[in-house]
């Protein structure tokens, strides 16, 4: 059974980020809950039950999974904690991730976005001690770890066109293999999301200046290594 009766900082956090998407899709002013001693019964076990559900889909962000149904269902003003736990909230957060590749790349939602994965490709530069220019070539097992990265939604596709080496060939597997990984829809679109990239204003400027400090910010750690 689920201990509803000590929340952890994790079901805390969760609570906020719901507390503030909800807010701000409403553009109501929102103040962070800090006492959740008088937290009722039901929410206690929605966040349990969603605390389970991130744990073990460590994949899916918290703030796109709360954000996906106000952005496909623009006429609904609030989704519940217990709206997160149904097959509901599943099956919004994927096609939000299909809309994101429709969305224009200088839109708000976008440029979040590639905020977010040039923050986990420095990560995760740092973590496996890779220069940037090998992140591409990094291997999960027999896999590209970028592939791996674009199916888990922690990189954007638009930050890979940032890399020069950044083609079809960098794929290193066969095109079916690679339509399996990321999907057909991702896949069928390459070229034109580059195309899209390259006439954008701010989000090409963004890449490229974000691929920029993350290699500078790498170099200064291999710099300062004993």
């Amino acid at each position: 059974m689920l201990d509803i009766d000590d929340l952890t900082d994790f079901d805390k956090n969760l609570y906020n980020i719901h507390l503030r998407v909800s807010r701000q899709r409403l553009n109501q002013p929102f103040k962070y809950r800090k006492d959740f001693s008088k937290l009722d019964a039901d929410k206690s076990l929605q966040l349990k039950k969603l605390s389970l559900f991130f744990l073990r889909f460590k994949h899916i962000k918290p703030e796109e999974f709360f954000t996906a149904p106000y952005s496909l269902y623009t006429d609904e003003t609030y989704f519940d904690l217990s709206y997160y736990n149904s097959l509901k909230a599943v099956k919004a957060y994927t096609l939000y991730q299909k809309k994101l590749l429709t969305l224009d790349p200088d839109s708000n939602e976008q440029l979040l976005n590639i905020q977010q994965s040039l923050l986990f490709i420095l990560s995760f530069c740092r973590e496996n001690s890779l220069a940037l220019d090998k992140y591409l070539n990094h291997m999960t097992g027999l896999t590209p770890s970028f592939l791996l990265h674009l199916k888990e939604h922690n990189i954007n596709i638009y930050t890979l066109f940032g890399f020069r080496s950044f083609g079809r060939d960098a794929f290193q597997l066969d095109s079916e293999t690679v339509r399996f990984i990321i999907g057909d829809d991702l896949y069928n679109q390459i070229d034109s999301l580059r195309t899209k990239l390259f006439a954008s204003k701010r989000a090409s400027m963004l890449v490229t200046q974000g691929l920029q400090k993350i290699q500078t910010k790498l170099q200064q750690n291999t710099c300062n290594q004993p």
